[in-house]
């Protein structure tokens, strides 16, 4: 009932007010966006595109949790999930440059640039950061030249195959078609996180620097590269004689190993558009796409381990080895009027770390800290919204989704109900499994450029080595894209 009051009432009131608008004509249809062009044939031309997506949430807390130092069994916060400011241009058929700015992550409590005391911006005691003032950041530059372009720019004829080789900081990773996400499209308002496995240590969220070669070979869309991981310096803390832990890998790539990654995808239908690296989570009815893709990660010696249990112990060095295997669905089916679409992704990873390496991670935690005068249970992830994400062992994901036909509703305004399952399994936790699941939907008032997307998903609380139990976050999210 709480949550009606405070989540669905409001949303009720803002889609009867954004069906009015589009009553009354609603917003242009969007077509080449934000286009500069520098000749009469189109050929030349700079693009700009930008979106935002809005949080509204409420989460149940991880047992024995305190948000700035008061115990919270949950809690209601509102949050910039991200920004993105994009352009990139043509000067010629074979030379393009992109740039990528924008922020992540910003809450009341966290995502904060340092220092302020107690202005808000934190200070000594929390850490120096708490929510005002997100940096500005770059995720991507990268310059890209066409060898063989995928149409011969003199006659406009497709070529059999094609190859581009572009250098900078770029997003054209391997493992997966979901580790390069378009963040603008997804089916389901986020990813699983272990998608992105190197996220924010040896990568700059998501984005390593480096030399890539992406093309197509007649229905084989393909994207290799070769990066220079970003330097994490972790040790191995030294714990007591017979204490399992000093056998946990930490990341550590002081001797400075490249990195390779590649990514592969027979394209059954449709072949998807890779001017851009970002993937699509659903076309919305508008593409039929089948694929199964495979890809990789390895670099050398990029975690550690203690050769024996004492803070002066030579390290031992383990390459971090990454694959999986998976299949994407985007299949409209019915009668053309009606426009119905299944959209469905499933991918299965294998990463390897080093021994019974793991990490803990959230989105957009607050200022967690255990509570004063708890004395029960807590979670081996620790406070908030925290859960194992990312280690040694194998992981499972799928997501399905649904378009609702277009006779529900008149104009432009679709449904789309949609629900994933996890399963992961972790070296260090032995045979015990972890899972969660989320159920939830789209409604797009004008595909991704203006949409409004409900979620109730779980995670798993760790005790004993053993998901003992769930806790879940209920989210409503807005975007505007253009």
């Amino acid at each position: 009932m709480k949550i009606f009051k405070r989540f669905l009432c409001p949303l009720l009131l803002l889609l009867f007010s954004c069906r009015l608008a589009y009553a009354q004509g609603g917003s242009p249809e969007y077509k080449e966006g934000m286009t500069i062009r520098l000749d009469s044939s189109g050929k030349k031309y700079i693009r700009f595109f930008t979106w935002a997506t809005f949080w509204a949430r409420q989460t149940n807390a991880n047992p024995g949790t305190a948000i700035n130092g008061v115990q919270k069994n949950n809690w209601t916060d509102f949050n910039l999930r991200q920004f993105r400011f994009v352009t990139y241009s043509q000067l010629s058929p074979r030379y393009l440059i992109l740039a990528d700015i924008g922020i992540d992550n910003q809450s009341y409590s966290s995502g904060g640039a340092a220092g302020g005391a107690n202005t808000g911006n934190g200070g000594q005691t929390f850490g120096g950061t708490l929510g005002k003032k997100p940096e500005l950041y770059l995720h991507d530059l990268w310059n890209e030249y066409a060898v063989i372009p995928d149409k011969d720019p003199d006659n406009g004829k497709p070529n059999k195959a094609s190859l581009y080789i572009g250098t900078g900081l770029h997003y054209w990773n391997g493992i997966s078609r979901m580790t390069s996400a378009g963040s603008a499209n997804y089916l389901a308002i986020d990813v699983p996180l272990y998608n992105w496995p190197l996220v924010d240590l040896q990568d700059q969220f998501a984005r390593q620097l480096g030399v890539y070669f992406k093309g197509n070979i007649g229905p084989v869309s393909y994207r290799w590269a070769v990066n220079k991981p970003f330097t994490v310096l972790s040790s191995p803390v030294a714990f007591q004689k017979g204490s399992r832990d000093s056998s946990f890998a930490v990341d550590n790539n002081a001797t400075g190993k490249l990195a390779t990654t590649a990514y592969a995808a027979w394209q059954f239908f449709s072949r998807e558009n890779n001017l851009l690296p970002y993937y699509t989570g659903t076309y919305v009815g508008t593409m039929k796409v089948f694929n199964i893709g495979a890809g990789y990660y390895n670099s050398g010696e990029g975690t550690a381990t203690q050769a024996t249990n004492s803070a002066s112990s030579v390290l031992i060095r383990h390459s971090i080895t990454l694959w999986a295997i998976d299949a994407f669905a985007d299949l409209p089916f019915g009668a053309k009027e009606k426009n119905w679409a299944f959209t469905g992704y499933g991918v299965f990873y294998h990463y390897d770390f080093g021994p019974n390496y793991l990490r803990y991670g959230s989105i957009m935690n607050e200022n967690v800290s255990a509570a004063p005068d708890y004395n029960g249970k807590v979670s081996q992830a620790g406070f908030g919204n925290a859960a194992p994400i990312i280690g040694t062992g194998s992981s499972w994901f799928t997501q399905v989704g649904v378009l609702l036909p277009k006779t529900i509703l008149k104009g432009k305004t679709r449904f789309q109900p949609f629900g994933e399952y996890s399963l992961q399994k972790f070296e260090r936790f032995g045979n015990a499994s972890f899972t969660y699941w989320s159920a939830g939907g789209n409604i797009y008032l004008d595909g991704h450029h203006a949409r409004i997307s409900l979620k109730y998903q779980t995670r798993p609380i760790v005790v004993n080595d053993r998901q003992e139990s769930s806790k879940g976050t209920f989210i409503i999210a807005t975007q505007v894209y253009l």
